[in-house]
């Protein structure tokens, strides 16, 4: 894939330099807090069947 078309998948072209940094500051806020909604859900799965398998709170 060319930088081209990265860019324009993300929304990228025609932006100034501001825009441009602004627009990938979103995109990793973004990114940052379905990362850490994944990693809440993961853990409450494992919390769930460590209490159903009676292992009690999985550490990680």
């Amino acid at each position: 894939m060319s930088q081209e078309e990265r860019d324009a998948r993300l929304g990228l072209t025609g932006l100034t330099g501001a825009e441009r940094e602004a627009r990938l500051r979103l995109l990793r806020e973004q990114i940052d807090r379905e990362v850490a909604a994944a990693r809440a859900a993961l853990r409450a799965r494992r919390a769930e069947r460590a209490e159903r398998t009676g292992q009690g709170e999985d550490p990680s």
